[in-house]
């Protein structure tokens, strides 16, 4: 498959944040009607192209909230395996199969924004496009300096990264 650039991955980065976290009904509906309110105002779409919009995107939501549930309980368990007792054969015999289901939830994600974005852009003008990709990015950027300053509860460990580090697993609770 040959690699392709984009364009709208910066703002795939902020529907993960919904989905860090299942929504009660009405939070998901004010989360609805936000996206409906700035692709109208903001990008410029119709209210028929922005409900088209912001439905797809609810869907991804819903889509990418499972897969993101199972590589967060394989990275527990991925813990567990490392900092429990046995030898460095047994650990790597009992992760293996969990690593490869890790991978492969790993490439749905991939396969499900890709497909996301397709799904958007063949909705969009060029035009539309691009001025979705600059308000994303803006509200990325805004929601990430707010995470810097711990805005938004930031529950996330050195680096960013929950679980495993990069010297490998953290000891003590979770």
């Amino acid at each position: 498959m040959p690699r392709r650039s984009s364009l709208l991955l910066p703002a795939l980065a902020l529907t993960v944040v919904p989905c860090l976290h299942a929504q009660p009904e009405g939070e998901s509906r004010l989360l609805f009607r936000f996206r409906m309110n700035h692709l109208e105002q903001n990008v410029g779409l119709t209210e028929e192209q922005a409900r088209a919009v912001a439905d797809r995107w609810a869907r991804y939501d819903r889509e990418i909230f499972d897969t993101t549930r199972q590589i967060r309980e394989l990275r527990g368990r991925f813990n567990d395996i490392l900092l429990g007792p046995g030898t460095e054969d047994e650990k790597n015999t009992r992760i293996r199969p969990l690593l490869d289901q890790f991978v492969a939830l790993r490439r749905q994600q991939v396969n499900l924004k890709l497909q996301f974005e397709d799904d958007i852009r063949a909705r969009l003008t060029p035009a539309e496009q691009v001025r979705l990709i600059i308000q994303v990015e803006d509200m990325q950027r805004r929601m990430l300096d707010a995470l810097r300053r711990g805005g938004f509860g930031n529950r996330l460990g050195p680096g960013g990264r929950q679980g495993l580090g990069p010297g490998g697993p953290r000891r003590g609770g979770r």
